[in-house]
């Protein structure tokens, strides 16, 4: 009995020394190329053919006095503009192609800019780096809990996400700090109409490949989610209250 519970220690020792130097390995290499993995994720593509956007994307930058930011298209998820960055890497923004045909100018250029701000204040390289270690944490009981079709069944599911959403009510969905948010997006003079429309339109654009892992990924690298009723709704944390975003807006 003594040889078992000594070989049971020592495989836990082992085990939590593994998990430890796992954990380790994944955010340094998440670190290093955090935001090239949500690129491969989106399936990005280098922006080439509109020279008018980077353009506008560089005075932005210069505006805001931080260095250039690349941008990438989506044909994957349209319905979105996604940013990203890693702490040893290149921020970057994806625009996703629906976004790009179907709004105006000025309201894309309000979600650049909204993305630009959070590239400028480290939450772009910490929202990153949280993302993927989500995705790496709960990927496994997402893709086992969209097997199921039983609502009840789907439900228990729900205990092994209870860290995420303590952790990302804590970090990321304090109503007051992303109203804040908002009001210095629109401080930006010719931009806080098109900032409301903006997140008014993406709120109620249909998600696409949100049962994908990619979706997983990038869920919390955007100022809105896309509408939607599938697993991913369920399976993160509700975003603030679009209409209370909008009414904080307007009423400056």
């Amino acid at each position: 009995m003594s040889f078992a519970l000594l070989g049971l220690l020592l495989s836990l020792t082992y085990g939590l020394g593994g998990g430890i130097l796992l954990a380790v390995i994944l955010i340094a290499l998440f670190s290093k190329w955090g935001e090239k993995l949500i690129l491969v994720f989106a399936k990005a593509r280098y922006v080439t053919d509109d020279e008018s956007l980077i353009n506008q994307v560089k005075n932005f930058c210069c505006h805001l006095s931080i260095n250039e930011v690349k941008v990438y298209w989506s044909n994957a998820f349209v319905n979105n503009v996604y940013y990203t960055d890693s702490y040893f890497g290149k921020p970057a923004l994806i625009i996703g192609r629906n976004i790009y045909s179907q709004f105006t100018r000025n309201e894309l250029n309000s979600l650049i800019y909204a993305s630009l701000l959070k590239i400028k204040s480290k939450e772009a390289k910490n929202r990153t780096l949280v993302s993927l270690i989500f995705l790496v944490l709960y990927s496994p009981v997402y893709l086992a809990r969209a097997f199921f079709n039983s609502s009840r069944t789907r439900r228990n599911f729900e205990i092994f996400f209870y860290p995420a959403f303590s952790i990302k009510t804590l970090m990321y969905e304090n109503e007051k700090a992303v109203i804040a948010f908002d009001q210095e997006v629109g401080k930006m003079q010719g931009l806080r109409k098109d900032y409301i429309a903006a997140l008014f339109k993406v709120s109620h654009l249909p998600s696409f490949n949100e049962k994908t892992i990619g979706a997983l990924a990038l869920a919390e690298l955007s100022h809105t989610k896309n509408s939607t009723e599938e697993v991913l709704g369920n399976l993160l944390f509700k975003t603030v209250d679009i209409k209370a975003r909008m009414k904080a807006l307007s009423a400056n």
